[in-house]
């Protein structure tokens, strides 16, 4: 998957790896180097963007009800970002963010 910024400026590509009962995504630059993975538990609910053993960010779903978990697919996510503000590694973990949900859930 492609991230792009509001100017279509290619920012960096979202690679979906192979893992064990595992969700894992790899973040790349623009350039194709990996900037960080996104691995999730095994109920897909919970995801840590890792650059090596740095945990860049976490994703967590966020429980909206009974009623609204049952009878809808709406999903709220927690997305939170770790250390000093870099903008465009901030807009390819949030797309990643994005992505958890998209690829992973809606498509069920």
């Amino acid at each position: 998957m492609e991230i792009r910024d509001a100017q279509g400026q290619l920012l960096g590509l979202l690679k979906s790896k192979f893992a064990f009962l595992r969700s894992v995504f790899q973040v790349c630059s623009a350039d194709g180097q990996e900037i960080a993975t996104v691995k999730g538990d095994w109920s897909g609910w919970n995801f840590r963007f890792l650059s090596g053993e740095t945990e860049l960010g976490i994703i967590t779903k966020k429980w909206t009800g009974l009623g609204q978990e049952l009878f809808t697919s709406a999903d709220n996510y927690l997305i939170r970002i770790n250390g000093a503000p870099d903008p465009t590694i901030n807009l390819l973990l949030l797309a990643a963010g994005l992505a958890v949900d998209t690829v992973l859930h809606e498509n069920k």
